[in-house]
């Protein structure tokens, strides 16, 4: 089945050239080595800043653009490089045409790509409008109980109506706080960037404040004590796979904000559970098929809690997490994806694909946490970490690695990255107590401000 996937992604990424157009350049080449990978000729990669990580292979593709989109926050920086990817001047237009003189060739966007066109080049696997507006927090209740499935009570209010969002937030206010999730007004929004944990009356004249500049609607409900977690589906013509559950890595801080901290597989919740959220999955996956014509991937967000799986929001695309659970595969699932939304015919069995999929997730583990930060770093370095049993230090020369940290660049300022070997975690139980530890002795060494990141409670 591994060299059915190969040969498919061959035929229908290979013999062509390619433009990657990314919000960070480090993100094209990476896809672009994807693309070279699998037969590709050349690429033009695009990225709205550089970024933390390699560049691209200047022998496969050569003459790189890059803009230097600055803004304060990851998401505003990703919503400002879509508008600039869609709308480049035309000096750098008239560079792409060079490239593309015959402007035959297609677009290889990022995982939370819009489906714009980059100079008039269309996107290959540009999601429908209709899949992205599922996305929106303030809907997506209305789906889980078209589908039949399981979820904690909410309620939308209208973000001016003072009395109703203190009546509600009372009201589904099971003792400790609720978390208020703004719509889509402004486009999607991920990694935690309009939700809020409010708790007090202070906390909702400060979030309603800050929401009414990006929202007209605010779901409110409980907040839900637990893992924060999540998990895949695929959906195929005739199949929805289904993968094992992902730890998602979310802060909390004094402020009520929560901070996304990426992904990790080494958790793992009870077999029930666990059980529990892939039918959930695959129910969620046929009504996607079933109602809006959905192909590929899609991420359910949620938390385990005392009583089970409780879903928060859907990702309607390739989520971060699924890149972190695939990275072993002996194929890239970013390219699966893409020709899967695109509508490519499948020569395999989904079935089979599924058990490959679900049998390397689970044999082999893996997690990183990251964070953004306001502090200017203009230049990447890297320090190796050993876990000291309630933190972390640098390490000496000959000692056993725990951790390793590269920080670098950011549209926002800098972002570092944490990877964890493997053989280095404890299996079963959520990282994110040590990915907390190692944050904060990053930012300490150098004094990148990253402060009061509390994980999560395990119920």
């Amino acid at each position: 089945m591994k060299e059915q996937v190969k040969d498919w992604l061959r035929s229908v990424f290979g013999g062509k050239s390619w433009i990657v157009a990314t919000d960070v350049l480090a993100g094209s080449a990476a896809k672009a080595k994807l693309l070279q990978d699998y037969g590709a000729t050349s690429a033009l990669c695009i990225g709205a800043a550089p970024g933390t990580g390699p560049m691209p292979d200047p022998e496969f593709a050569p003459n790189p653009i890059c803009f230097d989109v600055r803004a304060p926050s990851m998401m505003e920086s990703i919503r400002l490089a879509l508008d600039i990817l869609a709308n480049m001047p035309d000096d750098t237009v008239a560079r792409v045409d060079e490239f593309d003189p015959g402007k035959t060739m297609q677009v290889i966007g990022t995982i939370f790509d819009d489906g714009r066109p980059v100079a008039g080049r269309s996107k290959y696997g540009a999601r429908p409008e209709s899949w992205q507006a599922l996305e929106d927090k303030t809907i997506i209740d209305k789906l889980w109980d078209a589908a039949g499935v399981t979820r904690a009570p909410s309620m939308n209010v209208d973000v001016f109506d003072v009395e109703r969002l203190a009546t509600v937030s009372d009201e589904l206010d099971y003792g400790d706080g609720v978390v208020w999730a703004a719509d889509s007004r402004e486009g999607f929004h991920g990694g935690a960037a309009l939700t809020r944990w409010v708790r007090t009356s202070d906390d909702q004249r400060d979030v309603r404040t800050y929401f009414a500049g990006y929202a007209d609607t605010i779901r409110i409900m409980p907040f839900l004590e637990g893992i924060p977690c999540s998990i895949h589906g695929i959906v195929f013509p005739d199949y929805v796979a289904v993968l094992r559950p992902c730890e998602m890595i979310v802060f909390r801080k004094p402020s009520g904000e929560f901070q996304y901290g990426k992904a990790s597989t080494f958790w793992d919740p009870p077999q029930a559970r666990r059980d529990e959220m892939r039918t959930f999955a695959r129910t969620v996956g046929e009504h996607l098929r079933a109602k809006f014509g959905y192909r590929g991937a899609f991420t359910i967000d949620g938390v385990m809690t005392a009583d089970g799986f409780k879903p928060t929001e859907l990702n309607p695309r390739f989520g971060a997490a699924l890149g972190v659970m695939t990275t072993t595969l002996d194929f890239p699932m970013l390219l699966v994806n893409l020709a899967l939304v695109e509508g490519e015919d499948v020569p395999f069995s989904a079935r089979e694909f599924e058990a490959r999929v679900l049998k390397a997730a689970d044999e082999n583990r893996s997690g990183s946490t990251m964070a953004v930060f306001n502090t200017p770093f203009e230049n990447e370095d890297e320090v190796d970490m050993v876990w000291t049993g309630d933190g972390f230090r640098k390490a000496h020369d000959g000692e056993v690695i725990d951790a390793t940290s590269r920080v670098g660049p950011h549209s926002a300022g800098g972002i570092v990255f944490v990877k964890f070997p493997p053989d280095r975690v404890p299996i079963g139980e959520p990282l994110a107590p040590r990915a907390a530890k190692a944050l904060e002795f990053v930012s300490g060494y150098w004094d990148l401000g990253i402060s009061e990141l509390e994980p999560p409670k395990v119920v």
